[in-house]
């Protein structure tokens, strides 16, 4: 972070009547900014040493975010899309004892229970502070880790970002993801700040669908002639289909368009490539910053996530990614420091050109098409307390929504067999409600043949084998996920 407060500086004394970002609500000027993140920065320097941030993705925002850190105290960014387990775990586990919320959030942010500060707009010089970060991801679990970075992890893969992509101050950013997530915040805040460029923030509200958020993209792309953006995949599903219905048109302008958080079809990017949008795919994680590798403007392999980033190397043990470098986190919140080489969990290669292929997890983590992460466990059991069900098992690695195979129990075959959609819809509802909307299944796919352990879907002991029964299922799976009326039904409430 300590780059990226010294270009503001800069940026602010030498260029200050020029336009940083760009808001649904206006605009703001290198100079305006740093005079905000200083005032903000000032009225902090007397709060605890975490805080939390909540609101939505504007101009508060980034204010916020760069404030806290110029204060010296560690931000913690709060996801509008955790559920309220979730976010009460972060702010316990985190140790948050104040909140900043941006203009019109106050009221939500109170909530929490925790003082609240509103992102007012005092003017100062941004002071020599430099904090670091707490972010915890959509979660594997009901109770997500809290991922330590500091300002060493953030410099290290800004600047090795704008080398690889060849970031300069001629670049206009489209943010479009939230800026909740790492990935955006490097890419949408620290990213253009370092090169002097500027940045658009499309501001779709959390939870609107993939259509309403294109809508938004596509009259930014219009007005500003953006050169770069980050999607992930079902946002650029969501787009190419817009433009094959003639709904929106190609995209002009656009010279580089990162996409990433879980699996892309080579199809799809084909696809893109041909409707004058520009993907490039890469990988990372949070305990990494966010970014390992990623594919280059000139130097895009399809069928890989691109070379490792500058700085950043990468190593193997039985197919395993290790990754070693500055980027790596200092650590979980409560744990001690991390290991380095980092154990990614996931399993791949490096070609013989050096550029790194993806596989998939090491364990049976679900990364859906949104980016969110669930742990099929976590969703399993929540389903398993229901009497008319005897077994589940969760799948939708890299799907627009997690599917659940039912085994039903003796009581509810005839439940099930007699329970239309909207009686299953209900009961998807009813009992995944403590569930985040992002892992709630989309559909029950109901298994009639019982779930015997002889039958080799299933241990001795009654654990999943997980490869097994998606390749047993896999024609009934696909043509459930085809169904346009369940696919409507799902999209709407995801």
């Amino acid at each position: 972070m300590q780059s990226i407060l010294d270009a503001l500086r800069r940026r602010a004394a030498n260029f200050g009547n020029l336009i940083a970002f760009w808001d649904p609500s206006g605009r703001i000027s290198y100079a305006d900014l740093a005079g905000r993140v200083g005032g903000l920065a000032q009225r902090l320097a007397t709060e605890p040493t975490t805080i939390g941030l909540f609101g939505t993705d504007s101009i508060d925002w980034l204010v916020a975010d760069l404030a806290i850190s110029a204060s010296g105290r560690t931000a913690v960014p709060l996801p509008a899309f955790f559920s309220q387990e979730q976010t009460a775990h972060l702010l316990a586990d985190a140790g948050v004892s104040a909140i900043v919320a941006t203009s019109g959030a106050e009221q939500r942010a109170a909530a929490f229970g925790l003082p609240t500060i509103a992102a007012r707009h005092e003017r100062a010089a941004v002071p020599d502070g430099c904090g670091g970060k707490i972010i915890y991801t959509s979660g594997s679990t009901g109770r997500p880790k809290g991922v330590r970075l500091g300002a060493r992890q953030i410099d290290a893969v800004t600047a090795a970002l704008a080398i690889a992509i060849g970031a300069d101050e001629d670049d206009c950013h489209l943010s479009v993801l939230p800026y909740a997530l790492l990935l955006e915040t490097v890419c949408g805040i620290y990213l253009p700040i370092l090169a002097g460029a500027e940045a658009v923030i499309v501001g779709t509200a959390m939870g609107a669908s993939p259509e309403t958020t294109i809508a938004g993209l596509t009259a930014a792309i219009r007005r500003h002639v953006p050169t770069t953006t980050v999607l992930v995949p079902d946002l650029l599903a969501a787009w190419l289909r817009e433009i094959d219905r003639g709904e929106v048109e190609q995209p002009l302008g656009l010279r580089f368009v990162a996409v990433g958080g879980a699996p892309i079809a080579p199809e799809m990017a084909a696809k893109a490539w041909d409707q004058g949008i520009p993907v490039h795919e890469g990988y990372g994680l949070s305990e990494c910053a966010s970014v390992v590798a990623v594919n280059r403007p000139g130097r895009r392999k399809a069928g890989t996530v691109g070379e490792p980033l500058p700085g950043v190397q990468i190593s193997f043990d039985r197919d395993e990614i290790l990754v070693s470098s500055a980027t790596v986190m200092d650590g979980y919140a409560g744990f001690g420091p991390a290991d380095i080489p980092w154990r990614t969990g996931d399993l791949g290669r490096l070609d013989a050109d050096g550029f790194l292929e993806v596989w998939g997890r090491q364990d049976n983590l679900i990364v859906l098409a949104s980016g969110r992460n669930v742990s099929p466990e976590w969703v399993e059991t929540a389903f398993a307390g229901d009497t008319r069900i005897e077994r589940t098992v969760l799948l939708g690695h890299g799907r627009h929504w997690p599917l659940l195979l039912v085994w039903p129990s003796a009581i509810g075959r005839s439940w099930f067999a007699k329970a239309g959609p909207q009686a299953v819809r209900g009961l998807i509802e009813a009992v995944g409600r403590d569930l985040p909307a992002y892992a709630r299944p989309g559909a029950l796919l109901v298994i009639d043949d019982p779930a015997r352990p002889d039958g080799g879907l299933f241990t001795a002991n009654g654990r999943p084998r997980r490869k097994a029964i998606a390749e047993a299922y896999a024609a009934d799976i696909d043509d459930l996920y085809d169904l346009p009326e369940i696919r409507s039904e799902a999209d709407g409430v995801l």
